[in-house]
């Protein structure tokens, strides 16, 4: 199964001064991060190396992918990507240390895969930086493009707060019926708390049961990795529940609409681009929803999951850790992951929790057939 997996792997930003201002969050913790913030931005030069993408440069400096792009026109491109060599404009925030080339001579049982796990790089990027080589022999000399600081390290660096004593939840507020035909009696909203932002109250109303997982959850995954960036929780139901357009289900107090984690520096956005989320944070917060035994279903979508797969790999995880979670690199449609594809899921992580033991009226929502269908592995 670790060869399948890995062969699924294989195959598989405006103004500064406003940019500062909408900055995700507080500050996160780094591993030794030899990144300099900048008092005032200022022009630097920037030469592009192999595979980068101009997403993967503005999120290094801090900028909106837009405007590097506007600083840069006329740059010549290969596939999309600013082409190896140009010299790029940059009204930086930050000022990251270079990518560098290594060597790296491999080792028994190493492979394309585990080396870049090791060196925390993309693993179709690796196979570019060595093509036409397929497979690596111990001895073979492959070459690593690394970013010392990209993407930066915030979970598992920094010791986590603890974890509260009790957790004050309102009690009596339960859900009736299901998640796309249901409603809630007594609804409670989900109370102010230092794991988390609520962005906006008046739709933050669910069941008891599911307000004190959330807030379980949460406080464990921040204990846990010590992540202190930004967690932001979007709908969860309107105070008596029923119909919320435009969301199909969030109607009985058991979904909870979670913006992925950003990295650190990029400015808050409802869609944020894959390059500018932190998939370390956002494996390690799928990985201890999934511990808490609570939660039903995860929505996500299926190219996405592909890069939680890698940052799992990245933070030491095993494939056999990972499959119960995440549909990758099986398909969309395979198996009983707790994380599946759902169309629209590419900004954030739709939660939905389980009926709490209190609730003799709350339903789950029927499985449509062609949602167990066996499907090929996303690209």
């Amino acid at each position: 199964m670790l060869a399948l997996a890995l062969f699924a792997l294989r195959m598989a930003l405006g103004d500064p001064a406003a940019d500062e201002a909408a900055a995700s969050g507080p500050a996160v913790a780094a591993a030794a991060s030899q990144t300099k913030v900048l008092d005032r931005p200022r022009w630097i030069r920037h030469v592009v190396r192999p595979r980068e993408r101009w997403s993967q440069i503005a999120v290094r400096y801090g900028v909106r992918i837009a405007k590097l792009k506007a600083w840069n026109e006329g740059v010549e491109e290969r596939y999309g990507r600013p082409k190896t060599g140009e010299r790029l404009r940059v009204y930086a925030r930050r000022i990251p240390p270079p990518r560098r080339r290594i060597e790296h001579v491999v080792q028994p049982g190493e492979d394309f895969g585990t080396i870049a796990a090791r060196y925390r790089v993309e693993y179709r990027d690796l196979l570019a930086y060595n093509w036409p080589n397929r497979s690596a022999d111990p001895g073979d000399v492959v070459t690593v493009w690394i970013d010392p600081d990209f993407p930066p390290r915030t979970v598992g660096v920094a010791p986590g707060p603890p974890l509260p004593e009790r957790f004050d939840v309102p009690e009596g507020a339960r859900s009736v019926g299901r998640p796309n035909r249901g409603r809630l009696e007594h609804g409670a909203r989900l109370p102010d708390a230092p794991w988390y932002t609520v962005r906006e109250p008046a739709i933050a109303y669910g069941s008891s049961h599911t307000l004190r997982v959330l807030m379980e959850t949460l406080a464990r995954f921040r204990h846990r990795t010590g992540y202190a960036g930004e967690i932001l929780i979007g709908s969860i139901s309107r105070p008596w529940g029923r119909r919320f357009p435009p969301h199909k289900s969030h109607q009985s107090g058991r979904d909870v609409d979670i913006r992925l984690p950003l990295l650190p520096g990029v400015p808050r956005k409802a869609e944020p681009h894959p390059d500018e989320i932190d998939w370390s944070a956002t494996w390690e917060l799928l990985r201890e929803f999934a511990a808490s035994g609570e939660v039903e279903v995860i929505f996500l979508d299926i190219h996405l999951q592909r890069r939680v797969f890698q940052a799992a790999l990245w933070e030491g995880a095993t494939p056999e850790e990972i499959r119960p979670i995440l549909q990758w690199p099986a398909g969309k449609g395979s198996g009983r992951a707790l994380v599946r594809h759902e169309e629209g899921h590419d900004g954030h992580i739709h939660v939905r929790v389980r009926c709490g033991p209190d609730e003799p009226k709350c339903r789950p929502r029927r499985r449509r057939p062609s949602t167990v269908a066996v499907a090929t592995a996303a690209p």
